[in-house]
């Protein structure tokens, strides 16, 4: 190109000075972004090869095509291409890239350079490639403190992006340094002594002598300037010996360093870099909500690089997210893993981080040996380790997720060996950037990052040390769950969750290796039995299930475990295969193999858990009667045992018996009476013992009685109450038990769509969170009914399926909202098949007097000709039982059922006579649809009457 200028949009091209103008002001443009754009624009309007522009940009050079992409990727961006509809350079698939914007050529006139370039350097910083993502506030706060302070440190773990926010920094202070901002780039030097001469050689100035520091300092003595020392920690003695005689004898001189440990210099301020802000590792986020992260935005950003059309969505942001909380937030390890994308994809991204140092490296020529590969930049640190550092290191590679002072002590150092000896090994480590600490509890945590872990476990695995550190790891933490299990009784359950719930990472990993080939099973075994109060605690009643069905298959062919550890196994089995199964076969023996075992063993402990548990399977069977059988055992061991915390469970279980059986009277007492026991809220370890807490799930049963009883404005404010409880503890598994009992029962027999709509919504999200499989199904088909009332029958119907497998939970709740929502959906035969099973199983139990109604009700929407008179039948037997019950709600429903069948029969008289009276004993809960029926139908009566 000659010296004429190109001008294009706002743009004028200056090739000879090689130089972008924006107006007056030059465009910051690296060297090879600027071979391309001066490329493209010559051959405006046509396609030019990626080969000519590599070629172009890197004579004589090999490259990977994904340099060019990211070349053109910084071309657009300082372009500002896509803005404002401006289109500059567009890919043409598969051939190159065309420049298409109008070009005009100018005659040269020699301007003068604009007044920001001079011919005098007050700087060597290098132009950026790409640009900076998620340092914004942390580059201010380093300009802030260079304001004030003469040596600022950048600290941080390599490839957390520390020169990238050095180099920001010193860009933005070039103003404020008379003699300039000096970039000194240390990775490259090996001797310590030439530390000095190296900072000389930048400054060009020319110093012959053996000891060059002292004429250094004098030569600076008089200067204003900023040094930026990138990649100290290999010289880290020799920098800070320059450092300390700089801030002494040249008062002038600043020093932006960078270091993976700090300098420890009078007068340094640490400035500790974090990884980049990702979000937290439950959050299920929108492609909008992962893209406010910066770790996601330098992912996005470096995919598309070479991916021009990937787009973040609402299907792979679960997989980005995961991918970047995986990656640590480190920027480098995010640039490493990026490329990949084009040919792994995300998917397969996602599950090859395991190998992340093989995965995670590039092939740029430009990049230094030790940021090649994420094994580079952590083995720089490794060999800046002693021997015994480095021992110390790799061993700690055995935790998962975390780890106290305490482990580290047990675990990774000889029996030899102090506490205190770990906390300085410790402590020497999180300097040194090579282990992170968290002192935000009440006790420090520390952990590795994942990348950093996978580099120790490689040493580990090389130095023959691992299973003989796996061992101690495990040991470790048998004894440690074993102790929490002691604490049980007697700490409150957040107080001891707060304490015992981030081991769970390090919890698996013991089991892992406790049951594979090396391992020892007998530490697995008790590891399980000790862990099972951490799995119900959380819950996390899956893992637990499958927990403890892998003992029991390695006790299939070893010697037996003692009788106390399998009782506590087979409990636990018990409980989580009700949470997971439900009241499956294998529940039950569970449960009676662990109340035989308490009951030779005399604990009365888990006699009571076992008691509790059997009596959950045989009321979620419809076996009523001998779950109140059950609940009597139950009721008599606690009066023996006299636990005050223990009698009100007695009560509930007699009390929600009874509300099933029908007998609201006996049921009511039961309740009233536990919940107005005085228990101290620290002894109520609810999932532990008895799964939910209790005052919550009496009232729930409390708001399903009044509602029966007709006091459904009492109800109503009893299940908001409960359910509002149930989010304030923060235990799924209650709030579970609240909204599927509770919430969306009591909503859907006031008539209150979207309340119920709502607990629906709330109670599908927090089952699938956490693994709760009868409670997710039971919603999901739930959500059918409220759909199908809501009149959307398309989406609804589909997922109404009568003949379900959990039906012990229909029963108990929803079954006949089920069976009317069939009705509604025109499935009158489903509708009326469920029925029969719910009254089969029902007998004269709480919902039979409505499943009577509804079964007179489908009967009259299938048409079948001569079902008049059968059909006033069922509802006259529907409108007894619920007389004989005490439940005037359903005796309200029989009555208006009935009421419109007599009158579409022509005895508007007999309507009245059978609903009227009934209609005139409610005293609250006139908003509810049932009752807005009701006296809609007598009105309707009433005028038909005067005409």
């Amino acid at each position: 190109m000659d010296e004429h200028a190109i001008s294009f949009g706002p743009y004028r091209l200056l090739a000879a000075q090689r130089l972008l103008l924006e107006g007056d002001q030059p465009v910051r443009l690296g060297s090879r972004a600027f071979d391309i754009l001066e490329a493209l624009v010559e051959r405006a309007g046509e396609v030019v090869g990626k080969e000519q522009l590599i070629a172009r940009a890197w004579p004589q050079t090999y490259v990977e095509e994904a340099n060019l992409k990211i070349q053109v990727s910084a071309l657009r961006r300082a372009l500002g291409d896509g803005q404002d509809g401006n289109r500059y350079v567009i890919t043409v698939p598969g051939r190159g890239y065309n420049f298409v914007a109008p070009v005009r050529r100018e005659e040269p006139s020699r301007p003068p350079l604009p007044p920001t370039v001079t011919s005098t350097a007050t700087h060597n910083l290098p132009f950026a490639v790409t640009r900076m993502i998620g340092r914004e506030e942390a580059a201010a706060a380093l300009v802030s403190r260079l304001s004030r302070q003469r040596l600022v440190t950048i600290v941080g773990p390599g490839g957390i992006g520390k020169t990238t926010v050095a180099l920001a920094v010193a860009e933005r202070v070039t103003t404020s340094y008379e003699h300039g901002v000096w970039l000194v780039d240390l990775a490259p030097l090996g001797n310590p002594r030439l530390v000095p001469s190296a900072v000389a050689t930048v400054l060009g100035l020319e110093i012959r002598t053996e000891d060059p520091l002292p004429a250094l300092v004098a030569a600076l003595r008089d200067n204003r300037m900023l040094l930026l020392l990138d990649n100290c920690e290999h010289l880290i003695e020799a920098v800070a010996s320059l450092a300390a005689a700089l801030l002494g004898g040249a008062s002038g001189v600043s020093i932006l360093a960078t270091s993976r440990e700090p300098l420890r210099v009078a007068g340094e301020r640490e400035y500790r870099l974090a990884p980049l802000g990702g979000p937290p590792a439950s959050s299920r986020l929108t492609a909008a909500g992962a893209a406010a992260f910066p770790a996601v935005q330098l992912f996005i950003e470096r995919v598309t690089a070479t991916i021009e059309d990937f787009a973040l969505t609402d299907a792979n942001a679960p997989l980005v997210v995961e991918i970047c909380r995986r990656l640590d937030g480190l920027p480098l390890a995010i640039e490493f893993a990026a490329p990949r994308v084009e040919v792994l994809g995300i998917e397969g991204l996602a599950a090859r981080l395991n190998d992340s140092l093989q995965l995670l490296g590039v092939r740029r020529r430009t990049t230094m040996p030790r940021h090649r590969t994420m094994r580079a930049v952590v083995d720089w640190s490794y060999g800046l380790l002693s021997e015994d550092e480095q021992l110390f290191f790799r061993a700690l590679g055995i935790f998962a997720g975390g780890f106290t002072v305490e482990a580290a002590a047990a675990v990774a150092m000889d029996a030899a060996n102090t506490r205190t000896v770990a906390i300085d090994r410790l402590a020497d480590l999180v300097a040194k950037s090579l282990v992170v600490a968290d002192v935000s509890g009440t006790k420090p945590r520390f952990r590795l990052l994942d990348t950093t872990r996978a580099y120790a476990i490689e040493k580990l695995d090389a130095s023959g040390e691992r299973e003989r550190i796996a061992r101690r790891h495990a040991e470790y933490y048998r004894d440690l769950f074993e102790r929490a299990e002691r604490e049980v009784p007697a700490r409150p359950a957040g107080e001891w969750l707060a304490d015992y719930a981030g081991e769970l990472d390090n919890l698996r990993a013991a089991l892992d290796w406790a049951f594979s080939p090396n391992g020892v099973e007998s530490i697995g075994v008790a590891l399980t039995v000790a862990a099972i109060p951490l799995w119900l605690q959380l819950p996390m009643v899956d893992e637990c299930r499958s927990r403890v069905e892998q003992v029991f298959a390695s006790l299939a062919h070893e010697a037996p475990m003692d009788a106390r550890g399998e009782m506590k196994l087979q409990a636990a089995l018990g409980s989580s295969l009700l949470f997971t199964k439900g009241a499956v076969p294998a529940a039950r023996q569970a449960c009676t193999a662990a109340l035989r075992l308490a009951e030779s063993l005399g604990d009365t402990e888990y006699q009571l858990r076992a008691l509790w548990e059997l009596w959950a399977h045989h009321t979620n069977t419809g076996e009523l009667a001998a779950a109140l059988a059950v609940a009597r055992r139950f009721y008599t061991l606690a009066l023996e045992h006299a636990d005050p915390a223990t009698l009100p469970i007695a009560d509930r279980m007699m009390g929600m018996t009874y509300h099933y059986l029908g007998d609201q009277t006996n049921a009511c007492q039961h309740i009233e009476r536990m919940l107005s026991a005085d228990v101290d809220p620290r002894r109520r370890s609810p999932l532990i013992r008895f799964w939910f807490d209790q005052k919550v799930a009496g009232r729930v049963v409390q708001a399903r009685i009044l509602w029966l009883r007709g006091f459904a404005d009492q109800a109503w404010r009893t299940v908001q109450s409960a359910v509002g409880d149930a989010e304030a503890l923060a235990d799924p598994a209650t709030l579970c038990y609240a909204l599927s009992h509770g919430g969306c029962l009591v909503a859907l027999w006031a008539g209150n769509l979207a309340a119920a709509e709502r607990y629906t919504d709330m109670l599908l999200d927090h089952s699938r969170k956490h693994g709760f499989a009868v409670w997710h199904d039971f919603a999901s088909r739930l959500k059918g009914v409220v759909l199908v009332k809501t009149g959307d029958l398309d989406s609804g119907s589909p997922l109404l399926r009568a003949a379900e497998p959990n039906a012990d939970l229909w029963f108990l709740t929803g079954l006949g909202q089920m069976a009317e929502a069939l009705g509604q959906a025109g499935r009158f035969a489903d509708g009326i098949a469920a029925v029969e099973r719910g009254l089969d199983r029902s007998r004269r139990g709480w919902l039979a007097p409505e499943l009577l109604r509804i079964k007179g009700e489908l009967l009259l929407l299938q048409g079948t000709t001569g079902t008049t008179e059968a059909v006033e039948d069922v509802f006259r037997r529907a409108l007894d039982g619920a007389r004989e019950h005490g439940t005037p709600s359903w005796e309200l429903r029989a009555a208006t059922s009935l009421a419109r069948l007599l009158r579409s029969q022509g005895r508007p008289a007999d309507a009245i006579a059978c609903l009227q009276p009934i209609y005139d004993r409610f005293t609250e809960g006139f908003g509810t649809a049932d009752l807005i029926a009701a006296k809609q139908l007598l009105d309707e009566l009433s005028d038909a009457g005067r005409r």
